[in-house]
């Protein structure tokens, strides 16, 4: 995204020529299973903070074409879902009806049916890809931990700011240069963790403490996910 300032003004100004379409305006589909407004409040989420990072000036290059990457099969595939779910409550013979009406009710009475269900359509389940060799929370919604300090982890992200997480205190040097975009906390569980938590609660890296845990590892994983550090603290 490239920016300019106005000789007039200096009112910053930004161009783009790129057209990004969440909600409703991005998939049509059938409503069997409810699953429009979750995805489009997650199209919105995810986008919204990529697109505050691009205006404030510090997204990585190459940011916003991460929302297409993530949300475009999530949209293909509740179109896919929610035809499969209307096809089977409204197609096929009679015999196949009676079917429905006894399985269904039983099926759903299975504890891992259910998870499976609840998770797909709640979008909760949703996980976005990470790369090889990539801590097993990386690219999955982060669970709601309990905070040392009393609170729960998603309290702490209602700023819509990056927030690295760890289980034991992270020393302040480690994120010099991000205050204007990161807050730190120390979980109280699970033990041995540290996580960078993005502002739509997904987990954008994590590692565990044991691992040799570098500073300039976590640095890395800062500059990658939330640009160059600033003059900010």
């Amino acid at each position: 995204m490239s920016r300019f300032h106005s000789e007039e003004r200096q009112v910053p100004r930004y161009r783009d020529d790129r057209v990004l379409l969440a909600g409703d305006a991005a998939h049509v589909h059938s409503p069997a299973g409810g699953q429009g407004m979750n995805t489009s409040i997650q199209d919105a989420a995810n986008l919204g903070w990529k697109l505050a990072a691009a205006v404030q000036g510090w997204a990585p290059e190459g940011m916003l074409d991460t929302f297409d990457a993530e949300r475009h099969p999530v949209g293909r595939q509740v179109l896919r879902t929610s035809g499969a779910l209307l096809r089977f409550a409204f197609t096929g013979p009679q015999v196949l009806g009676a079917a429905r009406t006894l399985l269904v009710p039983v099926a759903t009475r299975l504890p891992f049916v259910t998870e499976y269900m609840t998770g797909a359509m709640s979008g909760l389940s949703i996980s976005y890809p990470a790369p090889r060799g990539a801590h097993s929370l990386a690219g999955k919604r982060v669970p709601d931990w309990p905070l040392a300090d009393g609170r729960r982890l998603y309290e702490a992200l209602r700023g819509g700011r990056f927030l690295l997480a760890g289980s034991r205190p992270i020393p302040p040097g480690i994120a010099s240069g991000y205050g204007d975009r990161l807050d730190m906390a120390e979980v109280a569980y699970p033990p041995g963790i540290i996580a960078l938590i993005r502002p739509d609660a997904y987990t954008a890296w994590a590692a565990r403490w044991s691992d040799g845990l570098s500073p300039s590892q976590v640095r890395g994983a800062l500059v990658h996910w939330c640009g160059s550090p600033g003059n900010h603290g």
